[in-house]
C-alpha cells in the first residue's frame, strides 16, 4: 500500500481528490477486514469485486451513490459475462446482452458526462477531480479534444480493465494470505 500512495503522491491530482483517494481505499480495507475477521471460512469474490467496482466508480467518475454504483455493477455484470466467448449478436446469446448492458453503462456515463460539462463550467467540479474530468479538459498536443464517443468508451474500458485486474489480484492475494499464515501475521505487523 505504501508504493501506491506514493505513486498517488506524486501525481497530478489535486489535494482534494487524493484525499479521496485515500478516504477510498482505506474504507475499503476497513469493509474488507470487518467482512472476513474471525471466520473460518471467507468468500473473498464477490465482496472484492463489489469493492472494486465502487473503487472504480469513484476514481474514474467520482460516482460515490449506491443506487447509482448498483445500477451500473449489474450491467457491468451481464458485460462481463458476454464479452468472453462466441461474437454471435443475435438476441438470446451472452454477447447480445453484452451488447446491450454497454450500451446501457453507455447512456449511465454519457448523463454523468453531461452532467460533469455543466459542473466544470459553473466550477462546481474541478479539473482534477478524476479521470473523467481530466478527458474533458485535456487535448492532445494538436489542441483536439476527445469525442464524447472516445471518452465513453475509454470510461468503459477502463472500468473493465481496473476493476477485473484489481479483483484478481486482491483474490489471489487474500487467498495466499489465507493459506500462509506467516506471510498474513508479517503483512499485519508491517501496517
Amino acid at each position: 500500500m505504501t508504493v501506491f500512495f506514493c505513486f498517488i503522491n506524486k501525481t497530478g491530482y489535486s489535494l482534494e481528490t487524493k484525499e479521496k483517494i485515500y478516504t477510498v481505499i482505506y474504507s475499503l480495507i476497513l469493509l474488507l477486514t470487518c467482512n472476513f475477521v474471525g471466520k473460518e471460512q471467507v468468500f473473498v469474490y464477490q465482496t472484492v469485486k463489489l469493492y472494486t467496482f465502487e473503487l472504480a466508480c469513484c476514481l474514474f467518475l467520482s460516482v460515490e451513490d449506491s443506487d447509482q454504483i448498483s445500477k451500473l455493477s449489474l450491467q457491468f455484470d451481464a458485460f462481463l459475462k458476454g464479452i468472453v466467448g462466441f461474437s454471435l449478436n443475435i438476441p438470446g446469446t451472452r454477447f447480445h446482452r453484452a451488447k446491450k448492458a454497454a450500451d446501457e453503462i453507455r447512456k449511465e456515463i454519457k448523463m454523468i458526462v453531461e452532467k460533469r460539462k455543466v459542473d466544470l463550467e459553473e466550477k462546481r467540479a474541478s479539473l482534477t477531480q478524476d479521470l473523467l474530468s481530466h478527458m474533458l479538459a485535456t487535448s492532445d498536443p494538436s489542441g483536439r479534444f476527445m469525442t464524447e464517443k472516445e471518452i465513453l468508451d475509454n470510461i468503459l474500458l477502463l472500468l473493465f480493465a481496473g476493476h477485473d485486474t484489481a479483483r484478481s489480484v486482491l483474490t489471489l492475494v487474500m487467498r495466499y494470505l489465507g493459506q500462509l499464515p506467516q506471510v498474513y501475521e508479517h503483512v499485519l505487523k508491517g501496517w
